[in-house]
Parts: C-alpha cells; sequence; structure tokens
C-alpha cells in the first residue's frame, strides 16, 4: 500500500514537472516568434519624397532579415500629422510601425495639432539630411545673393515651396527668412516631393527641400540648387556652395527615424533595431544613400531617445524667434 501510494506521489510529481516545462517551453516560444506576419511601415508623406524613397529602401532590407512581408503605406496630410497619428494609435506588437522626422517635434510648437514624441518607441535613428535653396532651372538667379536681393527688393513677391505647415521645410524657409532678413510667400505642399515637382513646374520660384529630394529634376535640367545651408558641401553636389561660403552663416537640416507605438515590448523593438542596423550597414543600402545625395547617419534607440529631447529643446529655442503664422 505504502509502495503504491509512494508511486502515485512520485507519478504525480513528474506530471507536474512535465505540465511545468511544457507551459515554459511554450512561454519561452511565444517570445521568439516575432515576427510571424506582416509588419506595415507607415510613411507620413507622399511617395516619392525623401522620407518615403529611404523608407522604402530599409523596408526591402528588412523584410530579407526578416523574412516576413514588410509593406509600406503613405499616410499623407497635416505635414506628417495625420501618418505620425497613425503610428502612435496602432497596436503596440510590431507589425505597424512608421518613419518619423524633425518635422513631429516641430509640430509641437507650430501647430495646434501635433503628435507628442511621447506617444513614441524609437527604433533607430537613419539619416540626416540639409535643406537647400534651390529655384527653377530657368531662373535669372544663380546665387545666394541673387535671391536674396530680389527677395528684398519686393517682399513676399518669392513663392517658397514646402512639405507642409510647421514640417521641416516650412521651418527652414521661414528660419532662411529670419537669418537673411527677407520675406517671402510660403506655399504648403504634401511632401517633399511633390514641393520640388512644383518649383520645377513654376508653380513656385523656389523650395526648400533637401537635395537628395530635388537630385532627379536637379539631374534632368529642371532645377539648380543655389546653396545648401549644411557644414560641409554635400558629395552629390560638390560644385554647389554652403550657405556660408556663399555668405550667410546659416545651417539648417532634418533626420529622420524609425519609431514604433509606446508600449512596443523591448524585445520587438530590439529585433527591428538590428535588422534595422543591418539594413543600413549593407552595401546596396550605402550605395542608394549615395546616388540619391542623401545623408548617412545612424543612432540606435537608448541614444536616439535622448536625442529627441535634446532636438525638441533646440526648436523650442528656435520658436521663439519665428512667426509660425505666416
Amino acid at each position: 500500500m505504502k509502495k503504491r501510494i509512494l508511486f502515485v506521489s512520485v507519478l504525480m510529481c513528474v506530471m507536474m514537472l512535465i505540465g511545468s516545462l511544457t507551459l515554459w517551453a511554450a512561454g519561452a516560444e511565444e517570445k521568439t516568434v516575432y515576427p510571424e506576419r506582416e509588419i506595415t511601415v507607415i510613411i507620413p508623406w507622399a511617395a516619392g519624397g525623401g522620407t518615403d524613397l529611404i523608407g522604402r529602401q530599409i523596408a526591402s532590407f528588412m523584410q530579407e532579415e526578416l523574412g516576413v512581408p514588410v509593406v509600406v503605406v503613405n499616410k499623407t496630410g497635416g505635414g506628417g500629422a495625420v501618418g505620425f497619428m497613425e503610428i502612435a494609435t496602432a497596436k503596440p506588437d510590431g507589425y505597424t510601425i512608421g518613419v518619423t522626422s524633425t518635422s513631429q517635434i516641430l509640430q509641437k510648437f507650430s501647430s495646434t495639432t501635433f503628435v507628442d514624441m511621447g506617444l513614441m518607441a524609437p527604433i533607430a535613428l537613419v539619416n540626416e539630411d540639409p535643406a537647400s535653396l534651390t529655384v527653377n532651372a530657368t531662373s535669372p538667379w544663380n546665387t545666394l545673393s541673387d535671391f536674396i536681393a530680389a527677395a528684398k527688393k519686393d517682399p513676399g513677391a518669392i513663392r517658397v515651396s514646402n512639405s507642409g505647415p510647421g514640417a521641416i521645410w516650412h521651418v527652414a524657409a521661414m528660419a532662411f527668412e529670419k537669418a537673411a532678413g527677407i520675406r517671402l510667400t510660403h506655399v504648403p505642399y504634401e511632401g517633399g516631393n511633390p514641393a520640388a515637382v512644383a518649383c520645377a513646374g513654376g508653380h513656385v520660384e523656389a523650395t526648400t527641400v533637401s537635395p537628395a529630394e530635388c537630385a532627379a529634376l536637379v539631374d534632368a535640367g529642371k532645377l539648380k540648387i543655389l546653396a545648401i545651408p549644411s557644414v560641409d558641401r554635400q558629395g552629390k553636389f560638390p560644385n554647389v556652395p554652403t550657405f556660408k561660403e556663399a555668405g550667410l552663416d546659416f545651417t539648417f537640416g532634418t533626420w529622420r527615424a524609425f519609431a514604433a507605438p509606446k508600449g512596443t515590448p523591448p524585445e520587438v523593438i530590439a529585433v527591428l533595431e538590428a535588422a534595422i542596423k543591418k539594413a543600413i550597414e549593407s552595401p546596396g543600402y550605402k550605395k542608394f544613400m549615395e546616388n540619391g545625395g542623401f545623408g548617412m547617419r545612424y543612432m540606435g534607440s537608448s541614444d536616439l531617445q535622448k536625442y529627441w529631447g535634446s532636438q525638441e529643446a533646440t526648436f523650442a529655442e528656435l520658436f521663439k524667434e519665428i512667426d509660425m503664422k505666416k
């Protein structure tokens, strides 16, 4: 009898141990299956702009690395605010992420409708680009000085396209106005590419989008870049002077980064960050960035979180000096 009780007790212990191991294994398996289905990447601007081009290129490399479809969806409107909201309000499971930029921070100071960076979980910064002063190829202005002189002669007559109210290239133009002591008329579009196309088509006289966003139209002979507000000359445009070289000590630019909704598990962020890092280190991506004239820069999630904070402080100071009502 005692042997039977002992046998039953041992059997129960073994069964409990097996059950525990099974649950542990199931839990371990559950934590390591991400991703197991399609990932959506939201781009808050129109197709063809810098953010769209970079986002799509990285998404294609991520798809190879992660082994699941990575689908890009453009959500335009509100200078990026519509797309930012789509990212921030998505389920925080890693299956909907997106690309954010300097514009999201800017909107906190420039618009009554904005998506706070606190609603985002940083994944990785993937790019940094300067603005430009670009005009139609048939324009009579060939230098920064020519442009400034014309703007001072007839304040408000020169129309400049941008990527939406309060977005980065709108603020770039306003910061340029302040630095040069001129007044321009600002015309918003749904992204950098439409803004560049508008300038090439003669709908506006100038644009402040990044050199990369107007590179194809420059190469096609439809636009010309007068000067670039960067510290150094840009590799794709070695003959274009910096603003400082052209006579105005002014620099301005933007960055782009992948982000997820706040609350996305750290282990999921780590998987995405690793995939993005591998993508930007690949020879194919580096060649794409070089050919497109995009600036290369990488920053991981923890450093990006700190960078967002410092950027917010920087733009808080800038917006004390410029008039967003224009």
